[in-house]
């Protein structure tokens, strides 16, 4: 009888410890994480400004700026869903029978082992953020002049010119990657955005210029506006296809070249003013026949916990 009881106090006690160690652990795992979570959010918030300081100050597209956001927004879903695990394991911490082991069920568990790869994920997260930060710092858009690269009414760039594109878009091409070379450590990839603008001149009938803009747009008679639309999108997507062919020449300036995502993206924006700020263009106006490259080297958040 004796040997009956030290045996039932001993399982007892036993069990109690293994409640006890399961209890620290959720404890502990939520503290932690709360931390994180808070730490987390307000250093997105900081960059959440960033970004639209950058947008305000036109030096972001449309497309590379909804990049920012989708990345951002990503991020702060992924606090939100360690948030959700916090509370479900405060919900289970009310009652120690919950860490009982016939009560110790898989959705408790589930929420624990959420909160351990999300803190194991810290130091990759940290590094998302920094990148992310140094990104929407970068001064990451140049312009360049129509005339530099295009014979007057071609859209083509001709094969002596592409020495000049290649030297032209060097430096910006050497920013990315030192960019990038910082955060090797971080999966990431390169997003390249060409915007054609095109002065308010008229395009004359009759002429080849015509025909190849009117084919291109399936329209019987277009007008000046759409006709200057068309040649800004055609020689954006030149001019991007040139781009495309030029970074893989200078692959060897990035580290892990063969691992990096590079998405790309053209379009013409036509007679639209490139810049707010000026406000004294005029019809005929080369400021107004340029092209602007805007870049970023954004972080991927694949398998982030």
């Amino acid at each position: 009888m004796k040997n009956c009881m030290l045996v039932l106090i001993i399982g007892i006690f036993i069990c109690s410890c293994a409640n006890q160690k399961r209890i620290a652990h959720a404890k502990s795992s939520v503290e932690s994480s709360k931390k994180i979570i808070s730490e987390s959010a307000t250093t997105l918030e900081a960059i959440g400004e960033k970004i639209e300081q950058k947008k305000q100050g036109e030096s972001v597209d449309s497309s590379i700026h909804n990049k920012f956001e989708d990345v951002l927004n990503a991020l702060k879903k992924n606090l939100e869903e360690a948030g959700k695990s916090v509370k479900a394991v405060e919900f289970f911490l009310e009652k120690r029978s919950n860490f009982n082991k016939s009560k110790y069920n898989e959705a408790l568990k589930s929420h624990l082992q959420q909160l351990d790869s999300f803190k194991l994920s810290e130091a990759r997260r940290d590094r998302i953020y920094e990148l992310l930060s140094e990104a929407v710092k970068a001064k990451s858009f140049e312009k360049y002049g129509l005339g530099a690269f295009f014979d007057p009414g071609v859209y083509e760039i001709s094969p002596s010119a592409s020495k000049l594109v290649a030297r032209s878009f060097a430096p910006a091409i050497d920013s990315m990657a030192a960019l990038s070379n910082r955060f090797a450590d971080v999966k990431r990839g390169v997003q390249l955005v060409i915007v054609g603008y095109a002065d308010a001149s008229p395009i004359g009938r009759g002429t080849a210029l015509y025909a190849k803009l009117k084919n291109y747009l399936k329209l019987e008679n277009p007008g000046k506006e759409k006709l200057n639309m068309a040649l800004s999108d055609l020689r954006a997507a030149s001019l991007l296809s040139n781009l495309e062919n030029i970074m893989k020449t200078y692959a060897s300036k990035f580290a892990n070249y063969d691992q990096l995502t590079i998405g790309s993206v053209s379009y013409g924006r036509g007679e639209a003013v490139p810049f707010k700020n000026i406000t004294d263009y005029s019809d005929n106006d080369e400021r107004r026949r340029v092209v602007v490259f805007y870049w970023a080297i954004l972080p991927d958040l694949e398998g982030l916990n």
